[in-house]
């Protein structure tokens, strides 16, 4: 059996991972369901199991639950991915496989397609914790194998209101006013379950570097609230401002794992 340890698994991209991870009888899966800035649990954690592979989605999102606390979202972002490693380095006997599930929000906005090789500097304080946490792992990388896996907006119908697709159905629903300062917004969103799938892929390959994780599928947000109000029969007022561009290319790693929509 093939031991792996997840961090954040409770989480929407947490429980639907396990899903597909349950589907290979290969994977004895061990969820850590506790604080992972609490140093004596995680290493605990660590000093017990004995990982073949860990796969570290523990974090605070989305933007705005960051933006509002930043303070408790660098604990657990940064410092909780601190913890895990000083783990890993004390405690775990042989090298194991990590998987550290970080954002597109590390880069800058941008009018061309972004590859792994363009500048990172973080376009909000989520971005910046993920970049940080990405920097002290790729310090300490000989202490493991490591993916960084840099994924674009994500959507699931399990997503609360704090999520933009989810907010807007919700509000035309409940017929509440819509109304969006700038829709000159392009993102390339990629549903949860090609997110795991491809993570599942990932781990079997124990593909290390840094890659980004992406539909190849490009979305401007005008197009798709006009969609929505075609679909849903509700009215939602924006204006175009200035460019908010932030398209990631998926070719590097569709040229390591192949196809996987």
């Amino acid at each position: 059996m093939i031991s792996i340890g997840i961090t954040g698994s409770t989480g929407i991209l947490g429980k639907n991972l396990i899903y597909f991870l349950k589907k290979n009888k290969k994977f004895k899966i061990n969820q850590f369901l506790d604080d992972i800035s609490n140093n004596k649990k995680i290493n605990n954690w660590i000093n017990k199991n004995q990982f073949d592979i860990i796969v570290h989605l523990a974090a605070i999102v989305p933007t705005k639950k960051v933006n509002k606390n930043y303070k408790e979202a660098k604990k657990i972002n940064v410092d909780g991915t601190k913890n895990l490693i000083n783990s890993i380095k004390k405690y775990q006997i042989s090298k194991p496989f990590l998987f550290f599930s970080s954002s597109s929000h590390v880069y800058s906005f941008s009018r061309k397609i972004i590859s792994e090789q363009d500048l990172t500097k973080g376009i909000n304080k989520y971005g910046k914790t993920k970049l940080l946490a990405e920097k002290i792992l790729l310090k300490n990388s000989k202490f493991y194998d490591l993916c960084i896996g840099r994924i674009s907006s994500l959507t699931s119908e399990n997503q609360n209101n704090n999520f933009l697709i989810n907010k807007i159905i919700d509000l035309g629903k409940r017929k509440k006013k819509i109304f969006f300062k700038n829709s000159n917004i392009k993102r390339n969103f990629i549903y949860v379950d090609d997110v795991s799938k491809i993570i599942v892929k990932i781990i079997k390959k124990k593909l290390t570097g840094i890659f980004n994780i992406s539909s190849s599928e490009i979305t401007h947000l005008s197009k798709l609230f006009k969609y929505l109000e075609k679909k849903y029969k509700f009215k939602i007022k924006y204006y175009s401002k200035d460019e908010e561009y932030l398209i990631i290319s998926n070719k590097l790693l569709i040229k390591k794992i192949g196809i996987f929509n």
